[in-house]
């Protein structure tokens, strides 16, 4: 199985792919002793859904994002990241549009599975309010 098609069957335990699928443009999972996660629609394209998952931290009443991935969601059963930015840095995997990062490529969605596997043990779910 490809990393793309398990990082999507990851979306869709934490009800990512329910979101794309629903009117919503923005939903929040709270799990106590964790931080929040949330999700923006970003662009609806006949394909595919790009979404943005991110943690939010406070420093002197700002919201910063960290991590804030932007995930391209496939109607045909795959998923894969697009970009990564924390505190620190933006990382894109298509620089330029069409040219692909390979590196970033890799390791984008090798964090973005752990990171995800890491929400569904915390017991996240990104539910309709």
């Amino acid at each position: 199985m490809s990393i793309y098609v398990t990082i999507y069957q990851k979306l869709e335990k934490l009800g990512v792919i329910d979101f794309v699928n629903s009117e919503d443009d923005y939903r929040k999972s709270q799990v106590p002793s964790f931080m929040d996660l949330s999700i923006d629609k970003l662009s609806i394209t006949g394909s595919y859904t790009d979404v943005s998952l991110q943690h939010y931290y406070e420093v002197m009443g700002d919201l910063v994002p960290d991590p804030d991935m932007v995930v391209r969601v496939y109607k045909a059963g795959v998923a894969k990241a697009i970009s990564y930015q924390d505190s620190m840095q933006y990382i894109e995997v298509y620089p330029g549009g069409n040219s692909v990062n390979k590196q970033q490529e890799c390791s984008q969605n090798i964090f973005l599975s752990t990171w995800l596997s890491n929400l569904i043990h915390q017991g996240h779910k990104l539910n309709k309010y």
